[in-house]
């Protein structure tokens, strides 16, 4: 039976590459370990505190969309976590944004308890997708599609999200003692620019090329049940920043729209800042960002319009590559975007910008990999040209 497998939905370096952490469905009971990196296991002598329970760290459905990043600084104690979004309850109606317990690794000794979002709160998250999350500075930001809480009043649709939440955070006293006292989100424009926009409101991949923490690339799709189309947008981190520097949004009411806050109501410190002890926050901040996760602008992506867009196309995975040439003596740069489809094609589109700044792109190449099926899955490798490791499930 497919579903009464272990299928591995996490797998994370730890320390200094030798070991890895792995998070598994254990069928329908979630299940993390800690192994070496030639995966045999760890001597008994060698156990790490905290692992061997995986709820709300991997999902209970291999079908669920889910993601998890280790951040080993940073941390309260500057101890080592595992940060994940998924489902932590069987009936999947515990979505979460999640940090484990944190361990003293030599005395086995628990020094922090976990923190989560707030248990079936649709303001904080509602029916989530997570596509990917990132450990950059003082923050872990996850990408995720979820139903617009702020659109509901006009019928349902999803919205794209980026999320954040400080690695030092610790709760609050008493109001969020056991939830992040620091955690936002903003939704994600991918649009063709005009009068009226046309959205793709649906992200299906995001991917960071490694050692740039500037930029994201993400794949987004319009609803499948009107006009079909998919969009390659980036991002860059300054404009996440500033959408989460900008006013929040409330609804006053149930039957009111939603609108930005005034400033005069934010109180101090600014909700959603990094302090360096949330437990000392007063609980006027901590029953704003209760109640006001939202950012009311939305993130803008990179030159206002999608790198690469398409009709009658459903885009699942992204990988990029990054290629910096010295050709007479001028400077060239492009990007290249490996996009995936749900037929089992891959469209490789390269972008470029002039002498003027004006950004261009063109459609490359169709490879088609698996004819009819879906790539959920897709990695580049940079020391061969190019590779694509595809998973189906059937």
């Amino acid at each position: 039976n497919f579903d009464c497998r272990n299928h591995i939905r996490v797998i994370q370096s730890i320390g200094d590459g030798s070991r890895i952490y792995i998070c598994g469905t254990n069928a329908h009971n979630p299940k993390d370990y800690v192994i070496y990196s030639n995966l045999t296991h760890l001597p008994r002598h060698e156990y790490v505190p905290g692992v061997g329970l995986g709820t709300a760290k991997c999902p209970y459905d291999p079908l669920d969309n889910s993601t998890a990043i280790w951040s080993e600084k940073g941390n309260p104690g500057q101890l080592p976590a595992l940060y994940s979004g998924t489902n932590a309850e069987f009936t999947k109606a515990d979505t979460v944004i999640f940090r484990t317990d944190l361990y003293n690794l030599t005395s086995g000794r628990k020094e922090f308890a976990f923190k989560r979002t707030l248990k079936y709160d649709s303001n904080w998250l509602d029916k989530p997708d997570f596509v990917g999350s990132y450990d950059i500075g003082q923050y872990v930001f996850f990408f995720f599609r979820e139903t617009a809480v702020e659109y509901i009043n006009c019928g349902k649709s999803i919205f794209s999200r980026v999320a954040r939440v400080c690695k030092k955070d610790t709760g609050g006293k008493s109001i969020l003692s056991h939830n992040w006292a620091t955690y936002l989100k903003a939704r994600l424009n991918c649009s063709i620019p005009g009068e009226y926009p046309f959205y793709f409101n649906e992200i299906q991949s995001i991917y960071k090329v490694p050692d740039d923490d500037t930029l994201f690339y993400g794949v987004f799709t319009t609803s499948t049940t009107g006009l079909m189309g998919s969009a390659i947008c980036t991002f860059r981190l300054e404009d996440i920043d500033h959408a989460f520097a900008g006013r929040f949004k409330e609804q006053a009411s149930s039957t009111s729209a939603w609108l930005p806050v005034l400033s005069t109501k934010v109180p101090e410190p600014r909700p959603g800042q990094c302090v360096n002890d949330t437990e000392t926050l007063p609980d006027s901040v901590l029953n704003f960002i209760r109640s006001h996760p939202l950012m009311d602008e939305a993130v803008a992506h990179k030159d206002n319009e999608p790198v690469f867009y398409m009709r009658d196309l459903f885009f699942t995975r992204l990988v990029v590559d990054v290629l910096d040439y010295v050709v007479f003596g001028n400077h060239l740069h492009y990007t290249v975007y490996y996009a995936a489809t749900n037929e089992g094609r891959v469209y490789k589109v390269v972008q470029w910008y002039n002498d003027e700044g004006v950004p261009g792109s063109a459609l490359l190449d169709i490879f088609d990999i698996m004819p009819g099926l879906p790539i959920t899955a897709m990695e580049i490798s940079r020391k061969v040209c190019f590779i694509i490791f595809a998973h189906i499930i059937i």
